[in-house]
């Protein structure tokens, strides 16, 4: 069956290190696009600073969801911390909505208000902002599929890139062409970028807040593999809901044809569900002739 989901294994410690890394340089294009925004009176170039301080909060925020991830339980918290990742991840979602209403606003009121600026400024500022963005997502790349908020960072850092490759071109333009209202149509592109990504984020840390199916699962599809194991008759109250933003958990209700194979029947059902990514399962096993006495369950 050609469901196999696993990822490349890394380190904690080197995930922590790109997380650095990443903040650190991200931090320091900042400061340069303040600087040079406000200097040269650009919208687009401050609109752009505004979207990345956005992520700066959002890898910081990734980065302490990641730390809490490996806060061992407690009697009172039994899963520990982990589902602070997801707490972070919408947070950062909520914050990036704040930053598209500021770029937006700028936008508009540049637009109706143009003001002469240099071209060459904004162009070689944001081809900075092009090879810095770039150079952190790829710290990225690698663990983006296994985990919530490391897909948001790769994705933001992305987005970024391709962001400040949009204010290199307007640069250009206005450079030779003096039309200066292009700045802030700039930002105002820059927030409708800003806009289809977070809503993405929003979703999916919404839902796993609470505890819905994560969208990388596919609830019919597991069920319909699970009822393939040799010795299972039927399978329900199936519920699925992300423990962190990189662990998933699921309990169900598993009628089996004998007793007696159930060591074996628990093993093989495990084992699939570890190929769908779901490392944590609690299963209840009855027999045909049983009667469930969870009626009430979903």
């Amino acid at each position: 069956m050609p469901h196999n989901h696993s990822h490349t294994i890394t380190s904690p410690n080197e995930i922590n290190r790109s997380f650095l890394i990443g903040i650190a340089l991200n931090t320091a294009y900042v400061v340069v696009e303040i600087y040079y925004g406000w200097r040269n009176n650009s919208t687009s170039l401050l609109s752009d600073a505004a979207h990345n301080v956005g992520d700066i909060s959002g890898l910081l925020l990734a980065f302490l969801a990641f730390r809490l991830q490996h806060i061992k339980p407690s009697k009172i918290f039994s899963y520990g911390f982990r589902k602070g990742s997801i707490v972070a991840s919408f947070i950062n979602s909520i914050l990036l909505a704040f930053a598209i209403g500021a770029i937006a606003w700028e936008g508009v009121h540049k637009i109706l208000n143009p003001s002469p600026l240099s071209g060459s400024v904004i162009m070689w500022v944001a081809l900075m902002g092009v090879v810095i963005n770039f150079i952190s997502a790829l710290f990225f790349r690698k663990n983006q599929k296994g985990d919530l908020n490391i897909k948001a960072a790769y994705w933001h850092l992305m987005a970024d890139a391709l962001v400040s490759l949009g204010v290199v071109a307007s640069g250009i333009i206005i450079q030779y062409t003096h039309w200066y209202a292009l700045d802030g149509v700039t930002a105002i592109v820059i927030a409708v970028v800003v806009l289809f990504s977070t809503w993405n984020l929003f979703k999916d840390s919404a839902i796993a807040m609470l505890d819905g199916v994560p969208a990388s699962i596919k609830a019919d599809e597991i069920k319909a593999h699970l009822l393939e194991v040799e010795g299972v008759s039927d399978i329900h109250h199936i519920h699925i809901w992300g423990i962190s933003t990189n662990e998933t958990a699921l309990t169900a209700h598993v009628i089996i044809e004998d007793v007696a194979n159930m060591t074996l029947i628990k093993e093989s059902i495990k084992t699939e569900l570890m190929e769908h990514g779901i490392g944590h399962s609690t299963l209840e096993f009855e027999t045909e002739k049983e009667k469930c006495l969870d009626q009430n369950a979903a």
